[in-house]
């Protein structure tokens, strides 16, 4: 006689392995929330999300945006050791791609530059807020607007790879949400 039961194992396991974004997202929310006591310190992030998005729509090749990431992630360290806000080293990093997909005539790029600009905007405008509590508020809504933008890159698969979007969506909503909690 035959057992009905199955091993969940194997299907449980193929299920983390399509999960990898979602579950590598987890360790950087938790470290960005790590000692945070102003949500404005994550205004950095609505420069480097667009970010990854601008580096791949310049050369027209997703493929490029993992290493992207990464290179941001290495340079955004040591500005946070410092005590700096990275989100200006971005903002120059943001106009050197701006400038050379403009220069390349990347397809479908002018949309990324409008995006990287409106977040880049709401990240400058939420760091100089003299009030923390709008600065937040600022930095949530920014944060949950990007994991719309990540929603709907997702769904195309055009930009960058799904994976990405699917990693900078979790990234986006947990700290949109984190930041709305901790700031009420």
């Amino acid at each position: 006689m035959t057992s009905t039961t199955t091993d969940q194992s194997p299907s449980l396991l193929r299920w983390l392995a399509r999960r990898w974004p979602t579950l590598a997202a987890i360790p950087l929310v938790a470290v960005s929330l790590y000692g945070l006591d102003d949500v404005r310190g994550l205004a950095f992030l609505l420069v480097l999300c667009p970010l990854a998005y601008l580096v791949p729509a310049s050369f027209n090749r997703p493929g490029i945006t993992w290493p992207a990431v990464l290179i941001g992630a290495v340079a955004v360290g040591p500005l946070r050791i410092f005590d700096l806000n990275p989100a200006y080293a971005l903002l120059v990093a943001s106009v050197v791609f701006v400038v050379l997909g403009t220069v390349r005539r990347a397809p479908g790029f002018g949309v990324q530059v409008i995006a990287a600009v409106l977040f880049a905007a709401v990240a400058v405008i939420a760091i100089e807020a003299g009030s923390r509590v709008l600065g937040g508020v600022l930095v949530a809504i920014g944060l949950l607007a990007h994991a719309a933008w990540d929603a709907y890159h997702h769904r195309v698969n055009r930009v960058v790879p799904r994976s990405y979007a699917e990693w900078c969506f979790v990234v986006d909503v947990i700290l949109g949400v984190a930041a709305i909690v901790l700031i009420f």
